[in-house]
């Protein structure tokens, strides 16, 4: 079988994407077009406009708008988001700073809809930081996998072959996104990925992010962005889960010891809903997590002398696994519970990494 390029996977025209001016055009799921444009230094000469408190109308420009938004979405505070003077020259290195918006309305605060940012990688890896999408606008439209389809295929012209970006597992429209609609693979755990979040929307909760690896020049790839696009992508239901062993905390020991061909590990149906309702057994589940994965998972923690302020006495250790995550399964059953659940596929370790 002759090799697949990275034009042949990621057509951006395959997916549904026609050219606008300089940026493109897409019906989204419910048959309303969006605009997308990839943002640059000249954007900083693009007048536009935010809302304050009081809905009052307040003059910025579009990179500056992006810096804003980021602090709306993720509720962090100014020094935890990407400036304007960086989101300048991402496009530069090959990185990119990707809009979505109301054609009929503009990029501002009433037709923004969503917004990615990513870092060129001189090893071929786009390293895709951020992706925020208008509360109003989640769950619908697909708006979030129109602006990861697009990233991809910028960044395949750009020279990439691959794009790797993190999030947390307890999250499951992240998951689903990431894993069933992009077609993204996770072998890797990193504990407390950035420390302590200043973040309304995690709380103060542990750090700990997948990584999710995506091939650009994989089948798999290409495969799941065109049945997303064609509308013919399945849902992942509990039949895929079937006569496969779960994983717990106290089965994870024995099955990774027989490496058991398949496991599955299972999510709360809405992470937000149970830190509302029982903050306590949000984080016990986050900590079992992390007691179940890590006989399954890479898994990379911090590592460093009692009470130490040198530099050079913190590294990273990490703890080889042997197990990758392929698919994410979301269904709900006849009383209307929903199971959420990553599904782990053994792997054979390479010769140098041990478990």
């Amino acid at each position: 079988m002759a090799a697949i390029q990275s034009s042949d996977v990621l057509d951006l025209a395959r997916f549904g994407f026609q050219p606008r001016g300089d940026g493109w055009a897409r019906v989204d799921d419910q048959g309303e077009s969006v605009a997308f444009a990839s943002l640059g230094w000249p954007h900083a000469q693009m007048p536009t406009f935010d809302r304050d408190e009081r809905g009052e109308a307040v003059a910025t420009d579009a990179l500056n708008f992006i810096v804003r938004l980021q602090g709306q979405t993720w509720g962090m505070p100014p020094e935890e988001v990407v400036p304007a003077n960086i989101l300048a020259v991402l496009r530069d290195g090959g990185g990119s700073v990707l809009v979505a918006y109301r054609p009929e309305i503009g990029f501002n605060a009433d037709g923004w809809l969503g917004f990615a940012i990513a870092l060129g990688g001189r090893n071929g890896v786009l390293v895709s930081h951020m992706l925020g999408v208008r509360e109003d606008a989640r769950g619908a439209g697909g708006v979030g996998w129109s602006l990861k389809a697009l990233q991809g295929c910028l960044a395949a012209e750009a020279g990439h072959h691959a794009a790797v970006w993190t999030f947390d597992p307890m999250r499951g429209a992240n998951a689903r996104l990431n894993v069933e609609k992009l077609g993204a693979t996770i072998s890797d755990l990193t504990l407390d990925k950035y420390g302590v979040l200043r973040s309304s929307l995690y709380g103060d909760v542990p750090s700990d992010r997948f990584t999710a690896q995506w091939d650009l020049r994989s089948p798999r790839t290409l495969d799941r962005l065109a049945a997303v696009a064609d509308d013919r992508l399945p849902r992942a239901g509990a039949e895929l889960l079937a006569d496969i062993p779960q994983a717990t905390s106290a089965t994870a020991p024995a099955l990774a010891a027989k490496r058991a061909p398949a496991v599955w590990y299972r999510i709360p149906a809405d992470i937000d809903t149970l830190m509302d309702a029982d903050p306590a057994a949000a984080i016990a589940w986050r900590g079992e997590m992390r007691a179940t994965l890590g006989h399954f998972l890479t898994v990379a923690r911090a590592e460093r002398h009692a009470e130490t302020t040198d530099p050079i006495d913190i590294a990273a250790r990490v703890t080889h696994g042997a197990y990758v995550i392929t698919r994410f399964v979301s269904s709900v059953d006849a009383a209307g519970e929903r199971t959420n659940g990553y599904l782990l596929e053994h792997r054979p370790l390479r010769p140098q990494e041990d478990t």
